[in-house]
Protein backbone atom coordinates (compact mmCIF):
# COMPACT_ATOMS: atom_id res chain seq x y z
CA UNK A 1 0.00 0.00 0.00
CA UNK A 2 2.62 2.43 1.02
CA UNK A 3 4.72 1.63 -1.81
CA UNK A 4 1.80 1.94 -4.04
CA UNK A 5 1.39 5.40 -2.78
CA UNK A 6 4.86 6.56 -3.11
CA UNK A 7 4.83 5.35 -6.92
CA UNK A 8 2.20 7.64 -7.93
CA UNK A 9 2.97 10.54 -5.63
CA UNK A 10 6.60 10.60 -6.41
CA UNK A 11 5.80 11.55 -10.19
CA UNK A 12 3.80 14.67 -9.35
CA UNK A 13 6.35 16.33 -7.23
CA UNK A 14 6.90 19.55 -8.59
CA UNK A 15 10.40 19.31 -8.48
CA UNK A 16 10.03 15.74 -10.52
CA UNK A 17 7.86 17.73 -13.00
CA UNK A 18 11.08 20.33 -13.26
CA UNK A 19 13.76 18.13 -13.71
CA UNK A 20 11.58 15.74 -16.69
CA UNK A 21 10.80 18.82 -18.12
CA UNK A 22 14.04 20.62 -18.00
CA UNK A 23 16.11 17.66 -18.89
CA UNK A 24 14.42 17.94 -22.84
CA UNK A 25 15.02 21.70 -22.83
CA UNK A 26 18.74 21.64 -21.44
CA UNK A 27 19.72 18.21 -23.49
CA UNK A 28 18.63 20.37 -26.56
CA UNK A 29 20.36 23.56 -26.03
CA UNK A 30 23.42 21.53 -24.60
CA UNK A 31 23.89 20.10 -28.37
CA UNK A 32 22.71 22.76 -30.03
CA UNK A 33 25.75 25.40 -28.01
CA UNK A 34 28.01 22.36 -27.87
CA UNK A 35 30.27 23.51 -31.44
CA UNK A 36 30.26 26.80 -29.65
CA UNK A 37 32.92 25.47 -27.06
CA UNK A 38 36.04 24.41 -27.89
CA UNK A 39 35.95 20.87 -26.53
CA UNK A 40 33.55 20.27 -29.51
CA UNK A 41 36.81 20.35 -31.68
CA UNK A 42 39.49 19.47 -29.37
CA UNK A 43 38.49 16.10 -28.18
CA UNK A 44 37.27 12.79 -29.24
CA UNK A 45 33.68 11.36 -29.01
CA UNK A 46 34.00 9.83 -25.80
CA UNK A 47 34.66 12.37 -24.28
CA UNK A 48 32.77 14.70 -25.90
CA UNK A 49 29.41 12.42 -24.75
CA UNK A 50 31.06 12.83 -21.37
CA UNK A 51 31.11 16.55 -21.35
CA UNK A 52 27.58 16.56 -23.11
CA UNK A 53 26.26 14.69 -20.12
CA UNK A 54 28.20 16.49 -17.78
CA UNK A 55 26.89 19.85 -18.55
CA UNK A 56 23.08 18.57 -19.02
CA UNK A 57 23.63 17.40 -15.59
CA UNK A 58 24.59 20.29 -14.09
CA UNK A 59 21.83 22.40 -15.89
CA UNK A 60 19.44 20.41 -14.19
CA UNK A 61 21.34 20.52 -11.14
CA UNK A 62 21.40 24.24 -11.26
CA UNK A 63 17.48 24.05 -11.89
CA UNK A 64 16.91 22.50 -9.10
CA UNK A 65 18.49 24.38 -6.60
CA UNK A 66 17.17 27.71 -8.66
CA UNK A 67 14.08 26.29 -7.69
CA UNK A 68 14.11 25.12 -4.28
CA UNK A 69 15.44 28.80 -3.27
CA UNK A 70 12.61 30.35 -4.79
CA UNK A 71 10.54 27.69 -3.19
CA UNK A 72 11.81 28.39 0.07
CA UNK A 73 11.84 32.13 -0.76
CA UNK A 74 7.82 32.08 -1.13
CA UNK A 75 7.07 29.30 1.10
CA UNK A 76 5.89 27.66 -1.45
CA UNK A 77 7.26 24.72 -3.26
CA UNK A 78 4.52 24.86 -6.29
CA UNK A 79 4.88 28.79 -6.24
CA UNK A 80 4.85 27.97 -10.20
CA UNK A 81 0.73 28.44 -9.24
CA UNK A 82 0.15 31.33 -6.99
CA UNK A 83 3.28 34.01 -8.06
CA UNK A 84 4.62 32.41 -11.40
CA UNK A 85 5.85 35.93 -12.22
CA UNK A 86 7.46 37.16 -9.63
CA UNK A 87 9.07 33.29 -8.94
CA UNK A 88 9.83 33.04 -12.60
CA UNK A 89 11.93 36.46 -12.00
CA UNK A 90 13.80 35.03 -9.31
CA UNK A 91 14.11 31.43 -10.92
CA UNK A 92 15.43 33.24 -14.21
CA UNK A 93 18.10 35.55 -11.82
CA UNK A 94 19.64 32.97 -10.24
CA UNK A 95 19.87 30.67 -13.55
CA UNK A 96 21.61 33.96 -14.97
CA UNK A 97 23.95 34.87 -11.95
CA UNK A 98 25.22 31.10 -11.51
CA UNK A 99 25.75 31.34 -15.51
CA UNK A 100 28.28 34.44 -15.00
CA UNK A 101 29.83 32.93 -12.05
CA UNK A 102 30.25 29.96 -13.76
CA UNK A 103 31.46 30.94 -16.95
CA UNK A 104 33.54 33.70 -15.66
CA UNK A 105 35.23 30.83 -13.52
CA UNK A 106 35.48 28.14 -16.21
CA UNK A 107 36.48 30.30 -19.19
CA UNK A 108 38.94 32.79 -17.80
CA UNK A 109 40.44 31.37 -14.45
CA UNK A 110 40.27 27.75 -14.58
CA UNK A 111 40.56 27.82 -18.25
CA UNK A 112 38.36 24.19 -18.13
CA UNK A 113 36.47 25.63 -21.04
CA UNK A 114 37.25 28.09 -24.13
CA UNK A 115 34.69 29.54 -26.66
CA UNK A 116 35.41 29.13 -30.32
CA UNK A 117 35.22 32.52 -32.94
CA UNK A 118 31.21 31.54 -33.34
CA UNK A 119 30.43 32.39 -29.73
CA UNK A 120 28.94 35.55 -29.28
CA UNK A 121 30.51 37.35 -26.23
CA UNK A 122 28.91 39.66 -24.05
CA UNK A 123 30.74 42.92 -23.92
CA UNK A 124 32.40 44.29 -20.89
CA UNK A 125 31.24 40.69 -18.80
CA UNK A 126 33.26 38.98 -21.23
CA UNK A 127 31.07 35.86 -21.10
CA UNK A 128 29.52 33.66 -23.70
CA UNK A 129 26.22 35.41 -24.55
CA UNK A 130 24.66 31.80 -25.68
CA UNK A 131 24.80 30.52 -22.30
CA UNK A 132 23.23 33.71 -21.05
CA UNK A 133 20.38 33.20 -23.59
CA UNK A 134 19.86 30.14 -21.89
CA UNK A 135 19.55 31.17 -18.95
CA UNK A 136 16.94 34.14 -20.09
CA UNK A 137 14.80 31.75 -22.15
CA UNK A 138 14.58 27.91 -20.23
CA UNK A 139 14.00 29.31 -16.83
CA UNK A 140 10.65 30.92 -17.95
CA UNK A 141 9.49 28.72 -20.57
CA UNK A 142 9.99 25.97 -17.33
CA UNK A 143 7.54 27.47 -15.73
CA UNK A 144 5.18 28.09 -17.98
CA UNK A 145 5.22 24.55 -18.93
CA UNK A 146 4.36 23.83 -14.98
CA UNK A 147 2.18 26.39 -14.72
CA UNK A 148 0.14 24.82 -18.05
CA UNK A 149 0.24 21.40 -16.43
CA UNK A 150 -2.08 23.20 -13.55
CA UNK A 151 -3.43 21.09 -11.65
CA UNK A 152 -3.28 17.28 -13.96
CA UNK A 153 -0.02 16.85 -11.92
CA UNK A 154 -0.83 18.11 -8.08
CA UNK A 155 0.51 15.71 -5.84
CA UNK A 156 -1.67 16.21 -2.81
CA UNK A 157 1.28 17.32 -0.38
CA UNK A 158 2.87 19.37 -2.57
CA UNK A 159 1.57 22.61 -1.53
CA UNK A 160 3.15 25.42 1.26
Amino acid sequence: MIRTHLRRTWRRLPEFRLLALGLALELLWEVAQFPLYDVWHQNDWGYILYALAHCTLGDLLILLVAYEIVAAVRHDRVWYRHSPLAGAALFTLLGVLYTFGSEIYNVRIEQSWGYTELMPVLPVLGVGGVPFLQWLLIPPVLVWLLWLLGDMGRAPDAGH
